[in-house]
């Protein structure tokens, strides 16, 4: 069995198990904190090996498998924001909507800065390998469309955090950065998955299929959790929680995206041995 195809598996039944605790909640609001904690560093655990096995397949050290590290990078930069937040709210306790940001927070932002340069650089590298870009004014036109859209969304729920006198600058500089920084991965994450689409093969455009939609449940997920964090009720055992599973889901996406770029370069090896 392909390992994608375990990674499949592997996923599903997690986020099953995930919406399963969130939906009967067994256990109570103290299994729910553990769930919500334990499983985020589960699945970005597993995102950041599908990255490695994607970086790892690479021959030659350019600017494709330099990419493919820097985004390795951005999600182990994510793995310590995870970590950081199950040890500062199991371990010692801290209401996490009473301290805003944290150390946490610190180190995702930081993993914006490798994720968005990786991705510049794959599109940077494709067009350098001679990749079709198809029709400019198309995709530019949708790429407009799409952050009029998402920034509609973002100004409309995120919009009374900015006018919230007793939020400070900087706490409402970290809210509004998560959804806007994502837009910034989600934007070139389609680009890439249209350029790949567009070189005439469908296995060639799976990788950045599940990359791109990985990257638009990480930005939903952003957006409501900067709203729900502000209104203190993020992490109670209500709704809020299901946030989660958009998360847990993208990053199973991610990794996933990478296990399939890991399967597209072994088949060319394969092909060109023939």
């Amino acid at each position: 069995m392909k390992k994608s195809k375990m990674f499949w598996i592997f996923g599903l039944i997690l986020v099953l198990m995930n919406i399963f605790f969130y939906f009967f909640k067994i256990g109570g609001e103290d299994v729910l904190k553990l769930v919500s904690d334990i499983f985020p560093i589960i699945t970005v655990i597993a995102c950041s090996i599908g990255l490695a096995a994607a970086f790892r397949s690479f021959e030659k050290f350019d600017y494709i498998k330099a990419a493919w590290f820097m985004l390795f990078l951005g999600i182990i930069l994510f793995f310590g924001g995870e970590s950081i937040y199950a040890i500062l709210e199991l371990i010692f306790k801290i209401d996490m909507n009473e301290t805003f940001p944290t150390i946490a927070d610190y180190s995702w932002l930081i993993g914006y800065l490798p994720l968005t340069v990786g991705l510049a650089m794959l599109i940077y590298g494709y067009k350098k390998s001679g990749f079709p870009f198809g029709n400019v004014k198309a995709y530019s036109f949708f790429t407009v469309l799409f952050i009029t859209i998402a920034g509609g969304l973002i100004y409309l729920l995120l919009i009374p955090i900015i006018k919230d006198p007793e939020t400070s600058i900087f706490a409402k500089f970290v809210y509004l950065f998560y959804p806007i920084g994502d837009l910034f991965l989600i934007v070139p994450a389609i680009l890439l998955l249209y350029i790949t689409y567009l070189f005439g093969k469908g296995r060639i455009s799976r990788p950045w299929k599940y990359i791109a939609a990985g990257f638009i449940f990480m930005t939903v997920a952003d957006i409501l959790y900067s709203y729900l964090s502000w209104l203190g009720i993020y992490g109670a055992a209500n709704a809020s929680n299901y946030i989660d599973v958009a998360w847990n889901a993208s990053y199973l996406l991610i990794g996933l995206g990478g296990l399939y770029q890991k399967e597209l370069i072994e088949s060319f090896q394969v092909e060109r041995a023939r």
